[in-house]
């Protein structure tokens, strides 16, 4: 199976796009990775403040909860107070307290110690209260059992407070480590990716600066090649963006100037049409293509008694006028791609499509008989004639100049070549010359052979 050949097409637009696509996404990697470094950082944080300090702090107000209990506990034994007695409790709920504010930290970040200590606590109370019932006899065995059991309790408890209090501040200090190297890690990493972009960006940038460069280099070589008069061989840019699409479009143009040049070399310097070798190019060009065309002829008839009349600068306004009727007829008769050329002399084609020839050839006639009088002298006008010498040096009357249109036409007859083209208008001319006004002969025989014009 083949495949496809898929053109992409990339104008500088787009190339321009295409090279800040890698930058825009360099920017967005970057700032995800940052984003996600500081959320991390941030987490730390957050933990170390809910967390790390709050169970630091619950610890070090535990263990002053606990000394200042045992210091009321004592007294209370000693001084047998009430009061004591009251303040001895009411530090236990306190430290129930601190302990329920530790204990509202998510479970995974719950100290391991902590239902020790509150274990250990509960003994403390109940030692505490089994020395209260001692107390009137201090010096008995009970009592000093008691005592003993509640002060080891103590020391336990405050050690392992102390021991949460040392692990909190060590995490603390760890996680405050730890969010300082992520923090320091984050700024040379966005650092490498930072100045990775602006080289990234740079040589995109040269990239696209050195084709765009290069292109309107070639383009500047081909045009002064065109401007020293060689229209071929020119530089091209092969490239599928507007400089590419430019280029085409100047070698287009080069080309037509070729074109151009033949023309004007082979143009009538009078009328500025083109001239025989053009004619012939144009016929060949349609035969080839098998374009069906109409070939027409206009000659002016009694046009050299004019001239000796009345010189060659009157002479040449009358060409000149013709042209401009033929090609105002042409255009009044619709949008075409008619060509005009000048033959020579008094002698014009015209190839145009074969359902407009009939159409323009009329309008030619009619304006040129309607124009042609106001060229001569109003007693020639007149009298309708001239006179003049002819070639065998004999005077002679000439009638007002008339215009003689041969026309053949490709649906109609035959054409093998331009060659064919000319032996019919010779023919269809010579006919229609031998009428005295103007007038249209069209080829109506039709085949390849030569046949007599009915």
């Amino acid at each position: 199976m083949k495949i496809p050949h898929l053109r992409l097409t990339l104008t500088i637009g787009n190339k321009i796009l295409l090279g800040y696509i890698p930058i825009l996404v360099l920017i967005f990697g970057i700032l995800i990775f940052t984003l996600l470094r500081l959320d991390l950082v941030n987490r730390i944080n957050s933990e170390i403040v809910s967390i790390e300090l709050v169970v630091n702090r619950e610890a070090e107000n535990l263990i002053e909860v606990l000394l200042a209990q045992e210091s009321y506990g004592q007294r209370c034994m000693i001084l047998k107070s009430r009061d004591m007695f009251s303040l001895f409790w009411k530090r236990d709920v306190e430290f129930n307290e601190a302990c329920q504010k530790i204990r509202k930290l998510p479970a995974e970040k719950l100290p391991s110690s902590l239902p020790e200590i509150e274990r250990l606590h509960s003994w403390y109370n109940a030692y505490f209260r089994d020395g209260i019932s001692h107390l009137k006899s201090p010096a008995s065995r009970s009592y000093f059992i008691a005592d003993s059991l509640r002060k080891h309790t103590l020391n336990q408890k405050i050690t392992l407070l102390k021991e949460l209090a040392a692990s909190s501040k060590k995490s603390q200090m760890d996680k405050t480590l730890e969010a300082a190297e992520l923090g320091s890690s984050t700024f040379r990493i966005v650092s490498i990716m930072s100045i990775s972009g602006i080289i990234i960006a740079i040589c995109i940038a040269l990239i696209i600066i050195r084709g765009i460069t290069r292109s309107i280099r070639t383009l500047k070589m081909a045009t002064n090649i065109v401007s020293q008069g060689n229209f071929k061989n020119l530089p091209t840019v092969i490239k599928r963006d507007e400089l590419g699409d430019l280029s085409a479009a100047f070698n287009t143009m080069a080309a037509r100037l070729v074109q151009l040049e033949e023309i004007y070399m082979d143009s009538s310097p009078l009328t500025r049409l083109p001239g025989g070798i053009a004619i012939e190019n144009a016929v060949k060009k349609k035969i080839e293509s098998s374009q069906p065309f109409a070939f027409c002829m206009f000659d002016l008839d009694n046009f050299k008694p004019f001239n000796d009349r009345y010189g060659y600068s009157r002479g040449n306004e009358v060409i000149k006028n013709t042209a401009a009727i033929i090609q105002e007829c042409s255009r009044e008769a619709g949008p075409g791609t008619d060509f005009i050329g000048h033959i020579g002399g008094d002698d014009f084609a015209l190839i145009t499509s074969p359902d407009r020839f009939e159409d323009i050839c009329t309008m030619v006639i009619k304006k040129f008989d309607e124009q042609i009088v106001k060229y001569y002298n109003p007693e020639d006008r007149e009298a309708g004639q001239i006179s003049s010498v002819n070639r065998q040096g004999v005077t002679m009357t000439f009638p007002i100049m008339t215009i003689s249109v041969a026309a053949v036409n490709s649906e109609k007859t035959c054409i093998e070549n331009f060659i064919r083209v000319g032996e019919i208008i010779a023919e269809l001319k010579k006919h229609a010359k031998s009428f005295c006004k103007s007038n249209l002969v069209v080829d109506r025989r039709g085949g390849k052979k030569k046949e007599s014009i009915d």
